[in-house]
């Protein structure tokens, strides 16, 4: 009995929860008919009613809730008593919960009409000051040109010179015809600047800045050879160049590299055979090579060492050693005289190896001996 009658009632809520209410009818004229004026400004826009089938979904759910909370208490007769409370609920608290709901929607929508509103207005302000500058001597609206705007004090800077006053020769003007010279704002910094500087319309540097100094100069990459493909790295410190990374046989990847000092050379390495190491160290002083160290057999170890005169202008060899059995000792010695090859000593164990490949060093001729009345 009591579950038929729990039935029963939970049916009856059910449907008084699906009734919809009907609007009073009031006929036109009378003192009960509602205003139709709408927009006033002191009158704030009501939530929409909450219509039938949101509070049946509403009804509906808590019943779903009250079902599942109490089966997982008292099982199925839990389930039952649950249900009834929650068909109560969701009927209790449908209006409050849609009428919150609608609440939220209306704020948001106040926010944006605000945000809209100010956007609008930022941007009437921009296009005003766009047509101040690009017509100096238009009056703006509601304004006078020979009276100075209401609640606005003049500015003796803004007002135009004199007639027998002259601008300094120096002066840069921003254009003819201007009393004053405007300035402009200046340019928002960005990291990277990109220029065209052949002016083939494709971009050839990208100069890298400093965020937090602007101006200062951290990296730099150039297309070379003007096809918008990257084959020169520039590194700087402090806006000083320290490294210049070169890909001269275009293989994507740098085989030539220049250390600096001071914005000095000091030594460069150079990949000579492309095989992804250094074959060719370089070392300078003052700017002028002072050393070569090479690998000519591929050990992966240098073998030959040039020495040069840093003391004169150009390449002036004064000594060349040279590692004949791979074991990174040299063992063979040339020395020259303002780029002359003079002497050549070898050590034991490069005479035996010149020996057996019949590469035997010339011997140095012998000073001649002066013959008494000859």
């Amino acid at each position: 009995m009591n579950r038929r009658f729990g039935l029963y009632g939970s049916i009856m809520l059910v449907a008084v929860a699906a009734c919809e209410p009907v609007p009073v009818q009031y006929p036109p004229g009378s003192g009960q008919y509602p205003s139709s004026t709408t927009g006033a400004p002191n009158q704030q826009p009501q939530p929409p009613s909450v219509t039938g089938s949101q509070r049946m979904q509403h009804v509906w759910n808590k019943a779903l809730e009250g079902v599942a909370m109490g089966g997982s208490i008292a099982g199925p007769y839990g389930a039952g008593g649950g249900l009834i409370i929650g068909l109560l609920a969701g009927l209790l608290t449908a209006d409050a919960h849609y009428n919150q709901i609608n609440r939220q929607i209306q704020t948001e929508q106040q926010k944006d009409q605000q945000l809209e509103a100010a956007i609008e207005q930022e941007l009437a302000r921009q296009r005003e000051l766009e047509n101040q500058i690009a017509n100096p001597g238009a009056v703006p609206p509601g304004g006078d040109a020979s009276q100075p705007q209401a609640g606005v004090a003049p500015n003796p800077q803004s007002s135009p010179p004199l007639p027998t006053q002259r601008a300094p020769e120096n002066s840069q003007l921003a254009s003819i015809g201007k009393s004053v010279a405007t300035k402009s704002a200046p340019a928002p910094f960005k990291n990277v600047e990109v220029r065209d500087i052949n002016g083939d319309g494709i971009p050839d540097l990208w100069i890298y800045y400093n965020p937090n100094k602007p101006g200062e100069i951290v990296r730099q990459e150039e297309a070379s050879k003007s096809d918008g493909r990257v084959d020169t790295w520039s590194y700087f410190n402090h806006g000083q160049l320290i490294r210049r990374d070169v890909d001269s046989k275009g293989h994507g990847r740098p085989d030539v590299v220049f250390y600096y000092d001071n914005d000095k050379l000091v030594r460069e390495e150079r990949d000579e055979n492309g095989q992804g190491r250094m074959t060719y160290r370089a070392s300078y002083e003052n700017g002028r090579l002072a050393k070569v160290e090479k690998e000519t057999a591929g050990t992966g170890k240098a073998d030959l060492w040039i020495f040069y005169d840093s003391s004169r202008d150009g390449e002036i060899v004064l000594k060349e050693e040279r590692d004949l059995n791979g074991d990174g000792f040299a063992d063979l010695w040339s020395y020259y005289d303002n780029g002359r090859l003079v002497r050549r000593d070898v050590s034991a164990v490069g005479l035996e190896i010149l020996a057996r490949q019949e590469k035997l060093p010339a011997p140095t001729p012998a000073p001649k001996t002066a013959i008494p009345g000859g």
